[in-house]
C-alpha cells in the first residue's frame, strides 16, 4: 500500500493548524468524478473557513484514477493518495482511510457525487456535536435517483434494520455519515468486544448504527439527496447487490443478538 501525500517539514508543524475535517472517499475507475469531487469539497473547505484534508483510498484503479490525483495534489496539497494493491472490498477501503485521518471529524462519502458534498457543512455542525450525523434518502421527499429494484431493496433492508436495531433511523445503508473521530474509535473499540466489524461489511453504517445505539451515542438524520452518477459505473451490480441485501438481513439479526 502507497501513500501519496505533500512532504511536511518537522520545523514547521507548529504554523500548520490542526486539521478540523477529513473527508475520506475511495476509488475504482473514478477518473471522471474525482477531479470533480475534489474541487468541490475544496470549495466548501474555502467557502466554510475549514482546514480540512482529503483522503483518497484507490484499489488499483486501471483507468489511472489514481493519476489524476497525484495531478490534483498540486493545487491541493491536502490531498492524500493511498494506493491498494488491488479491490481489497469498499468496507476496507474506507477504514484504511479513517485509520489515515488526521482531522477530529472524519466524514465518509463517495466519490461518484452520488451523495451532495454541499451538505457537509450542515453534517459537520452536528458532528461537533458529538453526535453521528447521517446523510438519509428517506427522510420526507429527498430525492432518490435511482431504480425501482435498488430502492425497494434498500428500502426493504433499511426497514428490517430499524424493526431489529430499534436505531429509530431511516436510512443505514447510504454510508454518507460524518462523526468525531473519538466517537469512531470507541464504537470500534467496542465492536471489538463483540466481534462485530463494521468495516468488514459493505453496508458498514448497520453496524456503526447498532452499536452507537448501544452506547447511547445521539445519532441524527439529514436529507441527503442521491443523485444518478453521471460518469461511470455502479460497483454494485443488480445481483450483487441482492445478494448484499439478503445477507446483510442475516447479518443484521447477528448484530441484534450480540449487542443485547
Amino acid at each position: 500500500m502507497l501513500v501519496s501525500k505533500k512532504t511536511i517539514n518537522l520545523d514547521t508543524m507548529a504554523a500548520i493548524p490542526s486539521v478540523e475535517l477529513s473527508v475520506i472517499t475511495i476509488t475504482y475507475n473514478e477518473k471522471e468524478n474525482i477531479r470533480l469531487f475534489i474541487e468541490a469539497v475544496n470549495s466548501i473547505f474555502t467557502e466554510h473557513h475549514l482546514f480540512g484534508e482529503i483522503i483518497v483510498v484507490d484499489d488499483n484503479s486501471p483507468d489511472g484514477t489514481a493519476a489524476v490525483v497525484e495531478n490534483l495534489q498540486k493545487t491541493y496539497p491536502q490531498t492524500t493518495l493511498i494506493k491498494r494493491s488491488g479491490k481489497l472490498g469498499i468496507g476496507s477501503a474506507y477504514f484504511t482511510g479513517t485509520q489515515a485521518a488526521q482531522g477530529r471529524i472524519i466524514a465518509l462519502l463517495d466519490a461518484d457525487l452520488s451523495h451532495p458534498p454541499a451538505i457537509l457543512p450542515q453534517l459537520y455542525s452536528l458532528a461537533q456535536e458529538n453526535k453521528i450525523s447521517w446523510g438519509s434518502r428517506y427522510l420526507g421527499a429527498t430525492s432518490f435517483e435511482t431504480d425501482f429494484t435498488h430502492r425497494m431493496g434498500t428500502s426493504l433492508l433499511n426497514g428490517w434494520v430499524r424493526f431489529w436495531l430499534r436505531t429509530g433511523m431511516r436510512d443505514h445503508t447510504n454510508g454518507y455519515l460524518v462523526l468525531p473521530k473519538e466517537i469512531l474509535s470507541a464504537v470500534l473499540a467496542y465492536g471489538e468486544t463483540k466481534n462485530l466489524h463494521p468495516f468488514a461489511h459493505i453496508l458498514y453504517g448497520i453496524t456503526i448504527a447498532g452499536i452507537a445505539k448501544k452506547l447511547q451515542i445521539p445519532s441524527l438524520e439529514i436529507k441527503a439527496p442521491y443523485k444518478r452518477r453521471k460518469h461511470g459505473e455502479t460497483k454494485i451490480p443488480f445481483l450483487w447487490g441482492v445478494k448484499v441485501v439478503f445477507e446483510d438481513m442475516a447479518y443484521t439479526i447477528k448484530v441484534f443478538l450480540k449487542l443485547r
